[in-house]
């Protein structure tokens, strides 16, 4: 599936970087429950940025201390997160969870929830401000907030020819196509422990400012080319997928179906006994295979958490392993595995001491659009 020839952008205008913002979803009630959003219809889709925010107001609390879910502010309260073209192209199809690693895989040059190698949490800048998820203390009373900002980036830079391009961008000023962003929100609170609630354990009497607890949506996108003949190469769309796979006896395989060019495959190791994230020091070795049986990687947990720091300058989120063919456009398409070309393609995973569990995986692919 080799790309060639992908023309390059002739018209000036075309890389004017415009920012829209769109209207919040709001969070549909106490019980949570689905919203959804279509965005307006102009120009070239590149990214759309979100900050997740909620407020729960306590005014009774007899019990102890509320347990703060190790999955985060994002990954607890949203339980999925789909942004569908058309309502039949998913371009993203992630948990809450998924989102929150995604976010944090993605960027290569930063992180959302990782501090500076240097100084006290006192001298982080203003923007850490952006992450929150308040505790709330034993007999506690008052406001509690949580917030977690995010991305998804729907154009990817590549080396192609000698010339930098993006590859996914979405043409949204079609009357004929939609992009609408649907979310499925959790709670906040419940007397239940759970890793899917914000707030969970303790008894107590809480409502939700639903003022306070919505989704902010800002789209980044580029204005139209005055000629046809000057758009950007369109045949491609990035979509970033979640799978969830159960396993037993220490043992995972994933299958990856055939479906355009894998840019990441990034794994997340849930325990099954706790819900609780595995380290990965708990995995012996996690393989890619193809074919009958080659396996050009095979490692153990420690080796691939040496590679993410290599490549992003930070440790990988818990629990979380990645499969990068994409290297940030480097290489251009030399890493990236055709999906289509490679037959029984897998992901095998042996671990030392969780017996059972399940893995969420995300893959990050290119797929051809015959039209849009």
């Amino acid at each position: 599936m080799a790309l060639e020839n992908v023309p390059v952008w002739g018209d000036p205008g075309v890389t004017e970087l415009l920012a829209l913002q769109e209207s919040p979803i709001a969070y549909p009630g106490a019980a949570g429950g689905p919203a959804t959003r279509t965005l307006q219809r102009a120009g070239l889709l590149k990214r759309l940025r979100f900050l997740a925010q909620y407020h729960l107001n306590v005014t009774v609390h007899a019990g102890a201390a509320e347990t703060l879910s190790p999955f985060g502010p994002l990954g607890s309260w949203v339980n999925s997160i789909s942004v569908l073209a058309n309502g039949q192209i998913p371009l993203v199809q992630l948990s809450g969870l998924g989102a929150a690693v995604y976010n944090e895989v993605q960027n290569r040059d930063g992180s959302v929830v990782a501090y500076p190698a240097y100084g006290a949490v006192s001298q982080l800048p203003t923007s850490a401000t952006l992450v929150k998820h308040d505790a709330i203390g034993g007999a506690a009373v008052g406001d509690f907030y949580g917030q977690y900002p995010f991305e998804f980036q729907f154009a990817l830079p590549f080396n192609i020819s000698q010339s930098m391009q993006e590859l996914g961008l979405w043409l949204l000023q079609n009357q004929a196509i939609d992009v609408s962003i649907t979310m499925n929100f959790n709670a906040l609170q419940t007397t239940a422990a759970s890793n899917d609630i914000p707030w969970s354990g303790v008894v107590l009497t809480g409502t939700p400012t639903l003022a306070d607890c919505q989704v902010l949506i800002e789209r980044e996108l580029y204005n139209i080319p005055n000629q046809p003949k000057s758009y950007p190469n369109m045949m491609w769309a990035h979509q970033i997928i979640e799978f969830v796979v159960p396993f037993s006896a220490k043992f995972s395989r994933f299958s990856i179906p055939r479906a355009g060019l894998l840019l990441r495959a990034i794994v997340i190791n849930l325990d099954a006994a706790s819900g609780a994230l595995i380290e990965n020091t708990d995995v012996l070795n996690m393989a890619y295979i193809y074919g009958s049986n080659e396996t050009p990687i095979a490692r153990p947990g420690w080796a691939w958490n040496s590679e993410f720091l290599m490549d992003y300058n930070r440790m990988p989120p818990k629990g979380c392993i990645v499969l990068d063919f994409y290297k940030f456009g480097d290489n251009g398409l030399k890493l990236v595995k055709s999906t289509e070309d490679l037959a029984n393609l897998r992901i095998e995973t042996t671990f030392a001491a969780a017996t059972t569990g399940s893995q969420r995986i995300i893959l990050d692919r290119l797929i051809p659009v015959s039209a849009r």
